[in-house]
């Protein structure tokens, strides 16, 4: 199990199950003075994988009192840092716990992490070939009928 801490504003779309993926960071830029420094996304060594799959999420947890993760628990990442196993305690917003599927993938620091959903249940509109429509006025009194509507596209030829 990985655990990811955050600070800041969670990704409202974010659920469980949702696939985790990470590219490594540096900054670049402002050694001369011209311009200003930006963080762009490297592809990690020695993987071909682009970018690097984490693993599923298994659990969120987070302070942001609009999500359905909400928790008023303190939440704290544990971590040894250092060869003499001394461990360091941290305070973050949000806590997601997240499955790797096979080996371990650990994002280092200052990754740019992020989260797809899995398109065999998200797709974005429905499909198909035929319809058809009947319109009844079960009612004894007389009703009108101001408008209808219908949107059609072409799915494939």
């Amino acid at each position: 199990m990985v655990i990811l801490g955050f600070n800041g504003d969670l990704n409202t779309s974010i659920s469980i199950g949702d696939s985790v993926y990470f590219v490594e960071t540096q900054e670049v830029g402002g050694s001369l003075g011209y311009s200003q420094p930006f963080t762009v996304g490297t592809i990690p060594e020695p993987t071909t994988q682009n970018p690097v799959i984490i693993g599923l999420v298994d659990s969120i947890q987070t302070n942001d009192t609009n999500s359905v993760f909400y928790t008023n628990d303190v939440l704290t990442i544990t971590e040894i840092t250092n060869p003499f196993g001394i461990e360091v305690t941290t305070t973050v917003n949000t806590i997601i716990n997240v499955q790797e599927l096979g080996p371990l993938n650990e994002p280092p620091d200052n990754s740019f992490v992020f989260f797809s959903k899995d398109n065999q249940y998200n797709m974005s509109s429905l499909t198909g070939y035929y319809g058809e429509v009947e319109f009844r006025n079960n009612s004894t009194t007389k009703a009108e009928l101001f408008a209808t509507a219908c949107d059609i596209r072409e799915s494939s030829k």
